[in-house]
C-alpha cells in the first residue's frame, strides 16, 4: 500500500481520537444538566445525521471524497474552535451542547460517506481487505482508549478543552488530506443531475445488483440487532443479576477485543476467497454466543460468550465491508456508503425499542435468532454465486 494511505489512516485516526474525546465531553456535561438533556443531545446529534445521508453521498459522487472531507475537516475545526471559544466565555449550557452536537452530526453526514470511500481511491483492489481491515483495528483501538482518554482531558481541561482539542486534530486532518493525492482518483462526472435524481440512482443500482441488495439488507438485519448487544442487552443483563459497572465493562470490552483479533489478523494476512460464506460463518457464530450470553448469570462466563461474540462480528464485517465496496461502480461510491450508513442506522430505531421492552434473556435470545439468520442468508447467497459462476 502506498504512502498516501498511510498518511490518511494517520490523520483519520487523530481525528478519531478527538471525536471519540468530545462525544465523553458532550454526554458528561450534558447529563450533568438533566438526563433529559442528554437525549437532546443524542438527537441532535443522530437526527440531521440520517436525514442528510443520502445528500452527502450524492456531493461526494459530485465533488470527490477528498474534497468532500477537506471541506468537513475544515468546517469541524472552526466549529469546534469557535464553540471552545463560546463555552470558556459563557460556560456549559443546553443550547451550547445541543448545537456543537447538531453541527457534528451535519458535516458526519457528509463526512462519512467519503471516508467510507477513500480507501478504494488509495490502493488496488486486492490490497481493499486489508486496508479496510487496518482503518477497522484503528478504531476499535480508539473505541477502547477513548472512553478513559476522553475523561482523563475532561476532568483535566474541561469541555472547551475537548471541544479546542477536536478541532486541532481536525485541523491535523485537513493538511493531511491537502498534502496527499489519492492514487486512483475519480473525476467528477460531466453530467450535472438533480440532487434527487442522483440519490434515487444510487437506490437504484444497489437494489439492481444482487451482491449489493443483499449485503445491505444483512447489514441492516446484523446492525438493527448485534448493535444495542453490549449497549443495551448487557447492561440490562448485568442489572439483573447485579454485576458491577466493572464487571460489565470486562463483559462490552471482551466483545470490542474479540473483533479487533479478527481485524488484526486480516490486516496482516488478508481476508479468506469465499467472504460471503466467511461472514455468514461469522454471523453464526455470533449468533450462538449471543445465545449463550443470554443464559449467563456471571461476568466471567459472560466475557468468554461476549469474546466469542466479537470474534463471529469480526469475521463478519472484515469480510463484507470490502466486498461491498469492491462490487460498487465507481461513479457510485459515496452514494452507496451513504446507504451502507443508513442501513446501520435507521433500523436501530425500532430494533433497540423493542429490545428494551423485552426481558434481557428474551431480547438476546431475538438477537441470537436473527443475527443466525443473517448468517444463513449470506450461506446462501455464497451458493446462488457460486452457482452462477459454475453456469
Amino acid at each position: 500500500m502506498n504512502r498516501g494511505y498511510y498518511g490518511w489512516l494517520a490523520g483519520s485516526t487523530l481525528s478519531a481520537f478527538g471525536d471519540s474525546a468530545l462525544f465523553f465531553a458532550l454526554g458528561w456535561a450534558a447529563t450533568g444538566i438533566a438526563p433529559h438533556i442528554a437525549g437532546l443531545v443524542l438527537t441532535a446529534f443522530t437526527l440531521p445525521r440520517a436525514v442528510l445521508l443520502l445528500l452527502g453521498g450524492v456531493l461526494g459522487d459530485r465533488i470527490g471524497p477528498r474534497r468532500i472531507l477537506l471541506s468537513c475537516s475544515a468546517i469541524v475545526t472552526a466549529a469546534c474552535l469557535g464553540l471552545a471559544a463560546a463555552v470558556a466565555v459563557n460556560g456549559t449550557s443546553a443550547t451550547l451542547l445541543i448545537l456543537t452536537a447538531a453541527v457534528i452530526g451535519t458535516v458526519d453526514a457528509f463526512a462519512l460517506p467519503a471516508a467510507g470511500a477513500l480507501p478504494r481511491l488509495f490502493v488496488t483492489d486486492d490490497e481493499l481487505p486489508r486496508a479496510m481491515a487496518m482503518s477497522t483495528s484503528v478504531t476499535q483501538f480508539i473505541r477502547l482508549a477513548g472512553g478513559p482518554l476522553g475523561g482523563v482531558l475532561v476532568a483535566a481541561i474541561g469541555v472547551a478543552g475537548a471541544l479546542a482539542v477536536d478541532g486541532l486534530t481536525f485541523a491535523v486532518l485537513f493538511v493531511v488530506l491537502l498534502t496527499i493525492r489519492p492514487s486512483y482518483d475519480v473525476p467528477p462526472p460531466t453530467d450535472r443531475t438533480s440532487v434527487a435524481r442522483a440519490a434515487v440512482d444510487g437506490m437504484r443500482v444497489a437494489w439492481t445488483d444482487p451482491v449489493l441488495r443483499g449485503v445491505l439488507l444483512v447489514v441492516a438485519l446484523v446492525a438493527a440487532f448485534v448493535l444495542p448487544v453490549t449497549s443495551l442487552c448487557v447492561p440490562l443483563l448485568a442489572r439483573t443479576h447485579a454485576w458491577s459497572a466493572s464487571q460489565t465493562g470486562l463483559v462490552v470490552g471482551a466483545t470490542v477485543a474479540g473483533s479487533l483479533v479478527i481485524t488484526l489478523l486480516v490486516a496482516r494476512l488478508g481476508t479468506f476467497h469465499r467472504p460471503t460464506l466467511t461472514a455468514g460463518l461469522g454471523c453464526i457464530l455470533a449468533g450462538a454466543a449471543i445465545a449463550t450470553l443470554a443464559f449467563t448469570t456471571s461476568p466471567v462466563p459472560a466475557a468468554a460468550a461476549a469474546l466469542v461474540q466479537g470474534l463471529g462480528v469480526g469475521l463478519f464485517t472484515t469480510h463484507l465491508a470490502p466486498l461491498y465496496v469492491r462490487s460498487t461502480p465507481r461513479s457510485h461510491l459515496t452514494r452507496l456508503q451513504s446507504l451502507l450508513s443508513l442501513a446501520q442506522t435507521l433500523p436501530l430505531i425500532p430494533a433497540t425499542n423493542l429490545l428494551a421492552a423485552l426481558p434481557p434473556h428474551q431480547a438476546l435470545t431475538l438477537s441470537a435468532l436473527t443475527t443466525t439468520t443473517a448468517g444463513l442468508t449470506l450461506l446462501r447467497l455464497d451458493h446462488r454465486r457460486r452457482t452462477a459462476l459454475v453456469v
